[in-house]
């Protein structure tokens, strides 16, 4: 499955800052994929309906069996509200025995610098040791 592309929300402006968060999702076993790919679009559909989502993107790495995830918004508290919502919140509650161990970033950005694309993404979630 490829990337899903970068969806925007809403136009962002070029000279605010926004909130991004970045995550790595890992799998336990291959055989958890369908049901992660199901959630991911009910998780979709709340994204369509977010208040504050600037734009999200999903990289699914099959064959590392995790995914990666991107998202801006206006502020941390809405990306907060969003986290706390059904359906995601119940999907984060159940997930614990098909996840291996989850990360997740938070950095800010410009709006001129959306959308994020993935090697910024994976520059924050395994910056390079000095």
């Amino acid at each position: 499955m490829p990337a899903l592309p970068w969806s925007t929300r809403t136009t962002p402006d070029p000279e605010a800052t926004y909130v991004v968060m970045g995550s790595k999702l890992p799998l336990q076993g291959y055989r958890f994929i369908p049901r992660f790919l199901a959630h991911s679009m009910r998780i979709r559909r709340q994204l369509a309906r977010a208040e504050g989502l600037v734009g999200y993107a999903l990289n699914a790495r099959l064959t590392r069996k995790e995914f990666w995830t991107v998202s801006v918004w206006d502020s941390r508290d809405e990306l907060q509200r969003f986290a706390d919502t059904d359906p995601h919140a119940w999907i984060i509650r159940t997930k614990t025995r098909r996840m291996g161990q989850s990360k997740f970033v938070f950095w800010t950005c410009r709006g001129g610098d959306t959308p994020i694309q993935w090697d910024t993404v994976a520059e924050h979630l395994d910056p390079p040791v000095d």
